[in-house]
């Protein structure tokens, strides 16, 4: 694991990118960890947009008490009621 500072951030971005692609660099501020920079693949930042995506999780959390209140719905009346929300 590679360490760096907010300044060498700055100044050298690019270089630290590049030491990402091969293991995680830790951040530090005043010589505390503030952040991690890692690579990430196409896939799995998809996957992590939609694991962080309010309205997916929002979505989810919608379905998931309608099923437990009605005992499921149909899919086609799911993606009919989405296609209206979001307009």
């Amino acid at each position: 694991m590679k360490f760096a500072n907010v300044r060498e951030l700055k100044n050298k971005t690019s270089e630290i990118l590049r030491k990402a692609e091969k293991e995680a660099v830790v951040i530090t501020s005043k010589g505390k960890p503030r952040a991690i920079v890692t690579a990430i693949s196409e896939e799995d930042f998809e996957d992590y947009m939609i694991e962080k995506s309010s309205g997916l999780q929002d979505m989810l959390a919608e379905a998931i008490a309608e099923y437990h209140a009605k005992g499921g719905i149909l899919l086609d009346d799911y993606l009919v009621k989405r296609k209206k929300r979001i307009g």
